[in-house]
Formats: C-alpha cells, sequence, structure tokens
C-alpha cells in the first residue's frame, strides 16, 4: 500500500482527497496533508472522512514523516520545482499538478536532480494523457502507420473565463505569481498533448494579445506557429474570450489524417498510398489520393475520471506496474515551448527551443515590472 501526502489544499486538492475517500484510488491510503491553514485541514479531514491522514503545519514535517511515501504538490505552479526538489531530498517520490514549474531553466535543474535518484517515481499530473481517445492516437502516431508528420493544428479557443475569474484571484494573469496567462495555465494540458503526440519543434514564431477583453496582464490570446525539424509545420491557437469557442486537433501525415474533436470524435483518414508516391504518377490535376475513413465516438469521462486514472498510475509506477504517463523530462517539454513563445512574442522574433535563458529572465523581469505598475495605478484609483 503506498501512502501519500497531498501538499497544499486548494479546490484541486480536494477533488483528490474525494478520490482517495471514495476508495478509487487501488493501492493507496492518503496518509498527510499539509498546509499552515490548520482550520480549513481539520475542516475538510472532517468533511471526507479521512481519519488515517495526519495534518502537518509545515511541509518539510510532512516530508520527515516515515508515515508518508509519496507526495503529490497542488501548490502555485513556482513552488512546484523547489517542493519537488526537497521532496526529493527525503527520499519522496512526487506528483505535481501541471504545470511543472514557470521557468525551463528551473524545471531543467530539477530534471537533472531527478536523474540522481533512479528508485523514485516521478510525474507530472497532466491527466489528459489518460484519455481512451488521446492513447488511441498515441498508439497510432507511434506505430508509424500514418508516415510523416507535415502538419499539426490544435485549435483550442473554448476555455472561457469571465472578468470574476480574474478579480477573484489576483495572482491569475499575472506574469509575476503565474508565469504567464492561457499558454501557462488553461491551455496548458492541451499544448501538453500536442507535443506528447507530435514532439518538441525546432522553434517557434508567436502572436499574442495581452488583457484581451479581460482585466488581466498576461495572455488570453496566442497564436503559435510551431517549426518541426523535418520541414512539418504546427499551429497551435488558445484563447479564453471566445464563446463557445473550439476544440479541434488535427494531425496530417504523408499517409493520412488524424482529426480529433471535443476530446469524444475521433476521425482517422488512411490514405491507400503516399501522398507524394501518388502526386508523381497521376495524370490528374486536382484528384485526391484514394483512401478510406474511420469514425470512433468516445465518452468524455471528465476530470475526475482522468485525475484517478493519472494517480492511479502513479501508484503502479511505485509499484513497478506501469510507465509514467508523463515525467518531469515530459513536462519539461510545455514549460520550454511556453517561455520560447513568450519570448518570440517580447522580441517579434523566431526563437528556438535552444533560447538564451538569460534573454528569456531579462524580457521577463521587464514584463513584471511593467505589471506591477499597472497593478499600483489600479490601486490608486
Amino acid at each position: 500500500m503506498v501512502r501519500v501526502g497531498i501538499a497544499g489544499i486548494g479546490a484541486i486538492a480536494e477533488s483528490y482527497m474525494k478520490l482517495f475517500q471514495e476508495g478509487l484510488i487501488e493501492d493507496a491510503v492518503l496518509t498527510g496533508l499539509s498546509s499552515r491553514n490548520r482550520e480549513r485541514v481539520e475542516g475538510l479531514l472532517q468533511k471526507f472522512h479521512l481519519p488515517g491522514a495526519v495534518y502537518y503545519g509545515e511541509y518539510e514535517e510532512m516530508l520527515a514523516s516515515d508515515e508518508v511515501d509519496a507526495v503529490i504538490l497542488t501548490t502555485p505552479h513556482a513552488q512546484h520545482v523547489p517542493m519537488a526538489l526537497l521532496a526529493m531530498s527525503f527520499g519522496k517520490h512526487v506528483l505535481s499538478d501541471k504545470p511543472l514549474g514557470n521557468k525551463a531553466f528551473e524545471v531543467k535543474e530539477l530534471v537533472e536532480e531527478e536523474k540522481k535518484h533512479p528508485k523514485l517515481v516521478t510525474g507530472v499530473l497532466f491527466n489528459r494523457r489518460s484519455s481512451d481517445l488521446y492513447q488511441k492516437v498515441k498508439s497510432l502516431v507511434e506505430s508509424g502507420e500514418m508516415g510523416e508528420l507535415r502538419r499539426a493544428i490544435y485549435e483550442i479557443t473554448n476555455l472561457y473565463r469571465s472578468y470574476r475569474y480574474y478579480e477573484d484571484s489576483s495572482w491569475r494573469g499575472t506574469y509575476e505569481e503565474e508565469g504567464g496567462g492561457v499558454l501557462m495555465n488553461q491551455a496548458i494540458h492541451q499544448l501538453d498533448l500536442l507535443l506528447y503526440l507530435t514532439g518538441l519543434p525546432k522553434s517557434v514564431m508567436a502572436f499574442m494579445k495581452e488583457g484581451f477583453h479581460r482585466p488581466m496582464t498576461t495572455e488570453n490570446d496566442a497564436a503559435l506557429h510551431l517549426f518541426y525539424e523535418n520541414g512539418a509545420s504546427g499551429h497551435f491557437l488558445a484563447s479564453t474570450h471566445e464563446s463557445p469557442g473550439l476544440n479541434r486537433l488535427t494531425l496530417s501525415f504523408s499517409k493520412g489524417q488524424i482529426e480529433v474533436a471535443d476530446d469524444a470524435k475521433l476521425r482517422i483518414t488512411r490514405l491507400l498510398e503516399e501522398e507524394e508516391d501518388f502526386a508523381r504518377k497521376t495524370e490528374e490535376h486536382f484528384l485526391h489520393v484514394p483512401k478510406t475513413v474511420e469514425e470512433y465516438s468516445y465518452s468524455v469521462c471528465g476530470n475526475s475520471e482522468e485525475h484517478r486514472r493519472t494517480i492511479g498510475n502513479f501508484v503502479k509506477a511505485i509499484q513497478g506496474k506501469e510507465k509514467i504517463l508523463c515525467s518531469f523530462e515530459d513536462g519539461l517539454k510545455s514549460i520550454t515551448l511556453v517561455n520560447a513563445a513568450h519570448l518570440s512574442f517580447w522580441s517579434g522574433e523566431k526563437v528556438p527551443m535552444t533560447f538564451s535563458q538569460v534573454e528569456y529572465l531579462l524580457h521577463f523581469r521587464r514584463k513584471v515590472s511593467e505589471e506591477r505598475k499597472i497593478r499600483a495605478l489600479k490601486e490608486k484609483r
């Protein structure tokens, strides 16, 4: 039985506690909760009837306990890296909520430290990877039967957020505390899925709007043009101000196309021969390659079920029964792309994934300084 502690007791932590309370995480038990808000934790322990879970006022105190084997981090983004490093130093397995951090150079240091602890299981809670539909797509892409990637398009513009969403929590939509906007928070799941299926591109050119029709200082409208090593192109479009918006993924290959709509509908088009082979030999000008089409419908299982699967995978990985769905090294990829995209937007240049961390930090600090001035003016009014 794997004994798990949760660090940070916000709304998402309550969701995880409920899974443990209902016995939905096999071979695991919740034995610790760390937070400085003792009253809230004790109220939650009563609410969820978790008599085996102990309250710890300090995170280090929980890590030092012999009653905790693994921790789930549900704290703000910027705290994930130092808290994960500390947990590993205590010999604890770590599952971090997304994103793994908000600066790529910090996450790189975490990945390097992770390699020094081969017996520890570490991962990121990108729960969309556990979806039956995306596991099907991943298997199809990895099989090679669709051929070489030509283009990837992800349009995720249904992540709607109201004015109140940003007004109720001052850290939301800020560079200083959140590290970014729609790319770092709301659309990070879809960005991770795209990289899960296509790999990290070679470079990015980004166009963004900050605070577009919303009270925030970070991007809530982003268009990323991705450039892959093999010459393929990618397009990632995300926003939080469109209603109803769209959720659509298209992956085009030399032997066909994969289309996903609303995380539920899958359409697989298989070409009967390689597109370029057909193009070379056909006498026709406009005729498309002969094809077959398969269509599938999946039930959208929702966040709770995906959380159950992802935490369950973490437990099984600790037991040596499964491979972790998203490693720290995988988690680094989405942070690298978000940082590169921000740097591209700020500089107006195409940015490689090997961008200068110093250059990124200089731009980032400038944005934080501007942000502080804007917030100070608002407070004076």
